[in-house]
């Protein structure tokens, strides 16, 4: 632990031991320690090596959009340094749902819950709130996405991935976004049945159909009907046709930057996450091409 990370914890547990080092892997990724002081106490300290992540992770927890949750729903923030690009924030019961092997009807409830959490977080007042046109030049990532598509893709997804990105997606209203809501970030206790969320460092404001539910609906939910409903369920409300042409066409862009960055990284989960999306982009162009009905994807 870097003596800069070793003072700030101090300064918030006194003397502490640290339990587990839960650092992403990779270069320039951040790094997570669990520690604990002499009276059992928990924290996680964390070291984000981009500035911009970890400002955005400290506005996450200071401006009230990560408790606006509900009650020990995240983590709270316990002192951060600027200079070191360091946070401590509290432990919160739980283990990521990644990883775990859970019963039908408990997966079920997890994705009910995620809904319903994340229908907390976008109705929470942001700082700023403008349409998605105004934060992204949709024919400049296009076009960039198309080119990284040519030697990273077959031709048919090629296809595919100009097809469902040549209609601009519609001026969605922005509202507070996770940025990176999947089961690594969801924390879940079996016995007390309650969902918690952690990993502020891409919250920022923007559609949820811009991030959010394309990453969870094109490599989770596309083939699991089952947790699809209960999202919904929990999230309250159907997804309109605009926002549904959203999800489609951010998803084409999210699954090419994740099939890059994997390949460049070397990092084969994102490769096999990327795939699963594009396979299943595929998919939705088929049906919108033949057209068959979707039985009710995505709300």
């Amino acid at each position: 632990m870097p003596e800069a990370m070793h003072r700030l914890v101090t300064s918030v547990s006194g003397t502490f031991r640290v339990v587990a080092d839960h650092s992403s892997p990779g270069i320039g990724r951040p790094r997570t320690w669990e520690v604990e002081d002499r009276h059992g106490c928990r924290w996680f300290a964390k070291h984000n090596p981009g500035p911009k992540l970890f400002r955005r992770e400290v506005a996450a927890y200071e401006s009230g959009w990560a408790a606006a949750l509900g009650p020990g729903r995240a983590p709270l923030l316990a002192a951060h340094d600027i200079g070191a690009q360091a946070l401590v924030v509290t432990a919160v019961p739980g283990r990521p749902v990644r990883g775990q092997r859970l019963a039908a009807e408990q997966e079920r409830e997890v994705y009910r819950q995620a809904g319903q959490l994340l229908a907390r977080l976008t109705a929470t007042p942001a700082h700023s709130q403008h349409p998605a046109s105004s934060t992204i030049d949709w024919d400049t990532e296009v076009e960039q996405m198309l080119r990284s598509a040519r030697l990273y893709t077959t031709p048919e997804d090629l296809t595919v991935l100009r097809a469902l990105t040549r209609e601009r997606p519609a001026d969605l209203l922005a509202v507070v976004s996770h940025g990176d809501f999947m089961p690594r970030n969801w924390l879940w206790d079996p016995t007390e049945q309650v969902l918690r969320i952690i990993d502020f460092e891409r919250a920022d404001t923007r559609p949820s159909a811009q991030r959010d539910l394309p990453r969870l609906s094109y490599r989770i939910l596309y083939d699991r009907p089952d947790l699809e409903a209960s999202f919904f369920n929990g999230l309250g409300r159907k997804l309109c046709e605009t926002e549904r042409h959203a999800v489609t066409a951010y998803g084409a862009l999210d699954a090419m930057s994740l099939l890059r960055y994997g390949l460049e990284h070397h990092d084969l989960a994102s490769v096999d996450e990327a795939h699963t999306m594009l396979r299943n982009l595929h998919t939705e162009y088929v049906r919108a091409t033949t057209g068959e009905r979707a039985g009710g994807r995505r709300g």
